[in-house]
C-alpha cells in the first residue's frame, strides 16, 4: 500500500528556500516514506514524537533537515506539517 503525500504551506515555504540538490534528497526520502511511514530503513530515519496523542506525530531526518508529519490511515495519506533545519544539539527549539 502506498500513501499520498500532502504538504502544508508552512513546510512548503521552507522547501522553497532550499537549493535543488537538497530538495532532491528530501523528495527521495519522502518517496521511501510513501512505502511504509512507520518503519526505519537506511534512507528513512523515523522517530515517533512524544507528546502527541491523536494523531501521533513522526519526525523524518534528512541530513540536517527535519520533517514532522502525521499519518491518516483512513485516507492513506501522510501530511507533512512542518519542515526545518536542525539548530544545535537538539532537533527542537
Amino acid at each position: 500500500m502506498t500513501y499520498k503525500i500532502n504538504i502544508l504551506s508552512k513546510a512548503q515555504r521552507y522547501f522553497d528556500t532550499l537549493d535543488e540538490r537538497t530538495i532532491l534528497n528530501i523528495w527521495s526520502s519522502i518517496a521511501e516514506l510513501k512505502k511504509n511511514p512507520y518503519r526505519r530503513r537506511p534512507l528513512v530515519d523515523i522517530i515517533k514524537l512524544r507528546g502527541f496523542k491523536s494523531p501521533p506525530m513522526y519526525r523524518l531526518r534528512v541530513g540536517r533537515h527535519r520533517l514532522e508529519y502525521f499519518i491518516d490511515e483512513n485516507e492513506n495519506a501522510i501530511t507533512v506539517t512542518n519542515a526545518f533545519l536542525r539548530s544545535g544539539d537538539s532537533d527542537y527549539r
